[in-house]
């Protein structure tokens, strides 16, 4: 991904990183997300596929916006290319507790009470 930017979208000035920033924030996460909510709720025997895909779509993508937005400006700013693997890694890993802190939240008993 992160290879074909650099070729898609070369250089590091400002307006070359808000690009990289918009098409990885904004295009790909909420299908990654969708994907990601969909399939844990398949794969738990879910009646309602979507149910929490629609409760923790938002506070799931805000929270992606708060942490991957400086995160990946400062991937595409400063960090070099032979680097990005480590560095990518270790962001993922916080990403990867703080998406699943949000997935063990509790739906609003509103959401929970219309399912039964």
């Amino acid at each position: 991904m992160y290879k074909w930017l650099d070729r898609v979208l070369p250089g590091t000035t400002k307006i070359v990183i808000v690009k990289k920033l918009v098409l990885d924030q904004f295009v790909l996460t909420p299908y990654l997300l969708t994907v990601f909510y969909a399939g844990m709720s398949i794969m738990e025997g879910s009646e309602d596929t979507f149910l929490e895909l629609r409760e923790k779509f938002v506070p799931t993508f805000v929270r992606s916006c708060i942490f991957w937005l400086p995160a990946q400006a400062l991937n595409f700013s400063l960090v070099a290319p032979r680097f990005r693997v480590i560095y990518m890694g270790v962001c993922g890993l916080i990403w990867v507790n703080i998406l699943c802190w949000t997935k063990r939240q509790s739906l609003p008993v509103t959401a929970k009470s219309n399912a039964t």
